[in-house]
């Protein structure tokens, strides 16, 4: 067989959908006429004249739930359907849900839409009306008949919204869950509304026979009503349903973009987790050993990446160099430009040069790099060298925050006397010497610690920053990190964080407790 004959043989969708609606339609029938068979050979109670206008009743109420695709206009008169169950018995019911359903012909003349829906609602009453026997009492009196009717309308209700979702699924190739979810759950309600009215109607048949029928008219009208929102989207569906065929070429495309789309957010997501990981490994991952210093140090960036940066520069003659910098901005942008600062910083600092000088040398250098940048861009930098030999430190600011040192005397704040680098070039950054005592502790730490903000907006703050760490005066540097970083946690109170953190301390200790 060539090609072109295999694709010949082949039944489009469109006949293979007929084909199964055909099917579909063909078994709910040989279903009716065995649940028919059955419920004649149960015990009834017939009156011709009353089983008559029952099905007058169920035929001339316009209890219309939609205009649905291959199906079309399906009425859901179950209400005479069920007074009939309660007032005749299984098989008379069956019989009006018939003439229900032939009632379709008002307003279709396609026999296979005609033939489901009599086909539906015989299934649908032969198994509510098993329900509503199985919970009925040998020898009920009325009242008894009330959450027998209710349990059965919620079985009628599910197999008949079932039925109908089956028949559009297979019509429309959609998932029949999907169907009944979006169309059919919320309808419950209206279905419990009917089946009140339904004991309404036996009642009145009970009381004053086939007049009592006409008194129930009204009331059921008001039904239709409860079913008037649920109908008219049920009509808007279909007829979104009917425009989406002539978008299906854009549906195709748009996934096609959506897809590719997906694809480069992946590649992307890809490069920041890389560009992450190299920040991360930039970084140091422990402090160095000094004598007579315990160092503790700890950064948080509030997405992937970010601008904070701090490290470690062991010196020659055995001094150690402290750098915690932050760059104006947050994420990919931020981290780029530190990245490229730390190799100006590390290239300077290695040259044994003091403070001031490592910070005029970047700052020069960052200056002419970021020269001509759309967005402007500058980095705070606080630079220190610790002699462990005479326990001094010496610092250099450059529009940082203040370095804070906590001894004896209380804390104390050395505030930024230089400008923030990589705005001009030839900038001076004094220097502050301090001779540390053992037990004096120094922090470096950036303003996502004291620009943390709790629920009311109110900054963490420098004062708050400093009490934390100074609430333990004899912590090791470590306990104090924690102590800090926990007071900040505490004061946001689960407030999302709104910037990079960093914080670098240093506790002096006698040079045999190291």
């Amino acid at each position: 067989m060539t090609q072109s004959q295999t694709h010949a043989a082949r039944p489009p969708t469109a006949a293979r959908s007929r084909a199964a609606v055909s099917a579909y339609v063909g078994l709910t029938l040989v279903a009716a006429a065995v649940c028919s068979y059955v419920a004649f050979g149960m015990h009834h109670q017939l009156e011709a004249g009353g089983l008559i206008a029952f099905i007058a009743l169920s035929t001339v109420t316009d209890l219309r739930e939609v205009r649905l695709p291959v199906i079309g206009h399906v009425t859901l008169s179950f209400v005479p359907v069920l007074a009939a169950l309660i007032v005749f018995g299984l098989w008379p019911a069956i019989v009006v849900a018939i003439g229900s359903g032939l009632a379709t012909l008002t307003v279709t003349r396609d026999p296979q839409k005609v033939a489901f829906n009599v086909g539906n609602y015989a299934v649908s009453t032969f198994v509510a009306g098993l329900v509503y026997l199985a919970f009925l009492p040998a020898s009920p009196a009325f009242v008894q008949t009330v959450l027998p009717a209710f349990a059965a309308t919620g079985v009628d209700f599910v197999v008949n919204t079932v039925l109908l979702a089956g028949v559009i699924a297979l019509a429309s190739g959609a998932r029949p869950w999907h169907i009944w979810r979006e169309n059919y759950q919320w309808g419950l309600p209206s279905y419990m509304t009917g089946a009140t009215l339904s004991l309404l109607l036996a009642c009145l048949y009970l009381w004053l026979g086939v007049p009592g029928l006409v008194l129930g008219v009204p009331p059921l009208f008001l039904v239709w009503y409860s079913y008037d929102v649920y109908a008219g989207r049920m009509r808007d569906r279909a007829a979104f349903s009917s425009e989406v065929a002539s978008f299906r070429d854009e549906l195709a495309s748009a996934v096609r973009s959506q897809d590719e789309l997906r694809d480069a957010q992946r590649r992307v997501a890809a490069e920041i987790e890389r560009a992450r990981s190299i920040q991360a490994d930039l970084l140091p991952r422990r402090a160095p050993d000094v004598p007579g210093l315990e160092l503790a140090h700890r950064i948080e960036f509030m997405t992937e990446m970010g601008g904070d940066y701090f490290d470690f520069v062991a010196l020659p003659d055995g001094r150690l160099g402290l750098i915690c910098g932050d760059v104006m901005g947050k994420g990919l942008s931020a981290a780029l430009i530190m990245t490229m600062a730390r190799s100006l910083i590390q290239s300077a600092a290695q040259d044994g040069h003091r403070p001031s000088e490592v910070l005029s040398e970047v700052n020069d250098a960052l200056t002419r790099d970021l020269a001509g940048q759309t967005a402007p861009s500058f980095l705070t930098l606080a630079y220190a060298i610790y002699s462990p030999s005479d326990r001094e430190l010496v610092v250099a600011n450059g529009g940082h925050n203040p370095l804070l040192v906590f001894g004896p005397g209380g804390p104390r704040e050395f505030d930024s006397r230089g400008s923030m680098l990589g705005v001009r070039v030839n900038l001076e950054f004094p220097e502050d010497r301090l001779i540390l005592e053992p037990g004096d502790t120094f922090a470096l730490f950036t303003d996502g610690l004291t620009e943390a903000r709790d629920g009311s907006r109110a900054l963490f703050g420098t004062p708050r920053l400093a009490a934390a760490l100074a609430a333990t005066p004899e912590a090791s540097a470590e306990t104090k990190l924690e102590a800090a970083w926990q007071a900040v946690a505490d004061f946001r109170a689960g407030t999302p964080p709104t910037d990079d953190a960093t914080l670098l301390l240093g506790r002096v200790v006698p040079i045999e407790d190291c």
